[in-house]
C-alpha cells in the first residue's frame, strides 16, 4: 500500500508547482525502517514519495496489520522536526481522514508525534493500486469491473464532500484495490477541509488528473474531484489519460484550452452512454459537470443495469439457440421456445454442486442444456445425465419431496421450468410442452422399470 506513486508525466508529482514542493525537494527519508514507531512494530517499507514513507506495521494490542505513514524530515538531521508546511500537510491528511468513515475510504486509526517523528496509522490494504488496471497494453479490466470501481469511488467522494472534505488528488495511485476487488480512496495529504485551504495561491494535485480550475489555482468544489475521477475513468477505458505532453506546462495548457478527446477516439467499442458520462465529467466549466458524486453514481447505476440487462438478453438468446438444438424442443416453434424461456430460469452449477437435493420440495422440471450430472440416492450413483436429458418430472407435477439428488459432475447450464409460470403460457404451447413432457416421463419410467427387472 503506497500513498505516493509517480504517474508518469516527466516527473510531475503531487503539488508540482505549489509552495509545498519547496520543502519536498529538500527532504530526505530514512534509509532503513526503525524497529518500532510508537506502540507499532515495523515490518518493512511499503513505499515512499514526496511527502513521506509508508511502512507496513503491526498493532500488538489490537492484533492487526496497519500502514504507518511517517512524514518527511529536514535533510540536515534525520531526527529533526518537519518544516511548518510539511507539518500542516501531514496533519491535514490526519484530520481529513479522521473525519471520514466509509467502506471505500481507507480508515485512519491513529495520528501522533513521538519525539521528532510525526506519523499517522491507517488501515493496511493487502492489494494494489488502480495503476495496473490503466495499462495500455495487455487485457483491459472488464467493463463491469471498471463501472463498479468508479461507482464506489463516486459514492465515497459524495460522502467526503458532504463532510466538507475535498480530496484534490484523485488519481489511480491513490485508489487501492483490495484482494476482493473493493476500491478504497486514500491519501488526503493535500485535502481541503471546509474551504480552509482553498482559493488562489498555489496549484495542488497531480497534473495528469487535475481539473482546469485546479490548474488555474482557482477556488474548487466537488466538481474538481469528479473531473479527476473522470480522468481516471478515461484512463481505465483507453489505457491513457485524457491529456499528455512533453512536460507539465504542456499538459496544463491542454487541460485549460483543449476539449477532452472522446473515449471512442481511443476505444471504438466503448458504450456510448459511458463515453457520454466521461465527456460530461471532463467539461471545462464545473457547472456543466455532475453536481455531486451521488448524481454520477446514479448515472453509473442506470448504465450498469442496462449493461446487465443486455448481457441477460444475450444469454437468453444464446440459451434459446442451444435449446433449439435439443431433442426435447424438436417440434417447438421459435415463439413457443421463447414462451417456455419466459416461464423458466437459466441456472448454472459448478462441479459437485447439487441441482436438486434428496428430501427437498421443488416444484420444477429441469432440462440440461450443457454439461453432465449424476442422480444419487444417498452415496449411491443411480444414473448419469448428459446434455438434453431431463429430470424432476414428479416434483414438477405434484410438488412432492425429491427421492434422489442430482449433482453436477461438470459445469452445468440447466433450464429450470417453473410449474406455476407454465400456467401462464399459451394453451397451444402448454399442449405441446405437456405432450413431450409426458413422452419423456413414460420413457424414463420404462427405462427404470427395465433396469429393476434386470436386477431382480
Amino acid at each position: 500500500m503506497t500513498s505516493e506513486t509517480m504517474d508518469g508525466t516527466q516527473g510531475a508529482t503531487k503539488g508540482a508547482t505549489q509552495k509545498g514542493t519547496e520543502a519536498g525537494s529538500k527532504a530526505r527519508l530514512p534509509d532503513a525502517p526503525p524497529e518500532k514507531i510508537g506502540k507499532y512494530e515495523v515490518r518493512g517499507e511499503v513505499g515512499r514519495g514526496s511527502c513521506g514513507v509508508v511502512y507496513k506495521g503491526f498493532d500488538p494490542f489490537v492484533q492487526r496489520d496497519v500502514a504507518i505513514k511517517v512524514a518527511l524530515h529536514d535533510p540536515k538531521h534525520i531526527s529533526s522536526t518537519m518544516t511548518n508546511s510539511g507539518r500542516t500537510s501531514f496533519f491535514t491528511e490526519a484530520r481529513a481522514a479522521g473525519m471520514l468513515q466509509h467502506p471505500h475510504i481507507v480508515s485512519l486509526y491513529d495520528a501522533a508525534m513521538e519525539g521528532s517523528i510525526s506519523y499517522i496509522v491507517m488501515e493496511y490494504i493487502n492489494g494494489d493500486t488502480l495503476l495496473p488496471y490503466c495499462r495500455k497494453k495487455g487485457p483491459r479490466a472488464p467493463l463491469e469491473k471498471v463501472v463498479d470501481i468508479i461507482f464506489k469511488c463516486a459514492k465515497a467522494l459524495d460522502y467526503s464532500h458532504g463532510k466538507g472534505v475535498m480530496h484534490r488528488d484523485i488519481k489511480p495511485s491513490n485508489i487501492m484495490i483490495t484482494q476482493d476487488g473493493v476500491p478504497k480512496i486514500m491519501d488526503f495529504s493535500i485535502a481541503e477541509i471546509n474551504a480552509q485551504a482553498g482559493g488562489p495561491g498555489g496549484i495542488f494535485g497531480s497534473p495528469l488528473y487535475m481539473s482546469p480550475e485546479q490548474v488555474r489555482a482557482q477556488v474548487i468544489g466537488p466538481q474538481a474531484d469528479l473531473y479527476s475521477l473522470g480522468a481516471v475513468l478515461f484512463h481505465l477505458l483507453t489505457g491513457e489519460p485524457p491529456f499528455t505532453g512533453a512536460d507539465v506546462q504542456a499538459v496544463f495548457d491542454q487541460i485549460k484550452k483543449n476539449p477532452a478527446p472522446r473515449v471512442e477516439e481511443k476505444r471504438p467499442d466503448a458504450p456510448k452512454p459511458l463515453a457520454d458520462m466521461v465527456e460530461k465529467l471532463l467539461l471545462k466549466d464545473p457547472a456543466q459537470r455532475y453536481a455531486t458524486g451521488g448524481d454520477l453514481a446514479v448515472s453509473l447505476s442506470r448504465f450498469f443495469d442496462q449493461l446487465r440487462l443486455t448481457e441477460q438478453q444475450l444469454s437468453r438468446r444464446e440459451t434459446g439457440d442451444s435449446l433449439r438444438r435439443l431433442h426435447f424442443f424438436n417440434g417447438f416453434s421459435d415463439g413457443e421456445i421463447d414462451e417456455i424461456l419466459n416461464a423458466s430460469t437459466i441456472a448454472g452449477y459448478q462441479p459437485g454442486q447439487s441441482i436438486v437435493q434428496e428430501g427437498e420440495i421443488d416444484h420444477a422440471f429441469y432440462i440440461i442444456a450443457k454439461g453432465s450430472a449424476e442422480v444419487r440416492k444417498g452415496s449411491k450413483k443411480l444414473h448419469t445425465l448428459e446434455k438434453g436429458d431431463c429430470f424432476g418430472e414428479i416434483g414438477f407435477l405434484s410438488a412432492t419431496k425429491r427421492t434422489a439428488s442430482v449433482v453436477a459432475t461438470a459445469q452445468v447450464t440447466a433450464l429450470k421450468v417453473n410449474a406455476t409460470l407454465m400456467e401462464k403460457v399459451s394453451p397451444e404451447c402448454q399442449l405441446r410442452f405437456y405432450k413431450v413432457f409426458t413422452e419423456t416421463l413414460i420413457y424414463r419410467l420404462t427405462v427404470t422399470s427395465a433396469k429393476l427387472s434386470a436386477v431382480s
